[in-house]
């Protein structure tokens, strides 16, 4: 395996507490009943807003912001992030994040938890026209990554992210959540990082 992608939320930082808390403020702003968030994480928020108002811009600001003034109050990196992206790269393993997170959000959190030397680039919502499960962020990765499919893999923790990679015909593996796909293409669920690390043989 030459180079990893990984999904930025729910898998490199903790930061779902955040965006649910976000949404909450959203629903109760328009006044609707939304959907919990585990039913929308690694969506675009622009999609998800654009179900229940035509003010897809405002309304898209305002979680947005919501998220990062959350954000703002602490550090979310999981424990296990920084050492193996580490061992990651002294294993000669390239990677990059392609995250439903807008850019400034995104690079944020990754330049807060030291994550950003680590990557070759990283692909956000504001960089494709469709979000996941619709597999153009994970096929556009691999392109930018230059790197064929079979020797990618996607690390994933939301259903709509498994599904996108798999609709790339990406090899792609859950961690944290203990979600499974019916796919081929399905590498396993692993706990956290560092069980997914050792399951391709980067030693620690």
């Amino acid at each position: 395996m030459n180079f990893l992608i990984f999904d930025m939320d729910g898998v490199l930082v903790d930061s779902t507490a955040c965006h649910a808390r976000a949404f909450d403020d959203l629903w109760r702003r328009l006044g609707v009943d939304g959907p919990p968030y585990p039913e929308i994480a690694g969506q675009p928020t622009r999609e998800v807003v654009a179900r229940y108002t035509r003010d897809v811009a405002e309304w898209t600001a305002f979680k947005q912001q919501r998220a990062r003034e959350y954000l703002a109050e602490g550090s979310f990196a999981y424990d296990d992030a920084l050492p193996c992206l580490d061992a990651m790269r002294r294993a000669g393993i390239h990677m990059a994040v392609a995250t439903g997170a807008s850019k400034v959000t995104a690079e944020m959190l990754l330049e807060r938890a030291r994550l950003m030397p680590y990557l070759d680039f990283v692909l956000t919502a504001d960089d494709v026209a469709a979000g996941k499960p619709d597999p153009e962020m994970y096929r556009r990765a691999v392109e930018q990554s230059g790197v064929a499919p079979a020797a990618t893999a996607v690390v994933e923790d939301s259903r709509s992210g498994l599904e996108a990679a798999a609709a790339a015909t990406v090899p792609v593996a859950c961690v944290r959540t203990g979600l499974t796909l019916d796919s081929p293409l399905f590498l396993g669920s692993f706990a956290g990082l560092r069980e997914f690390g050792a399951a391709v043989g980067v030693p620690f």
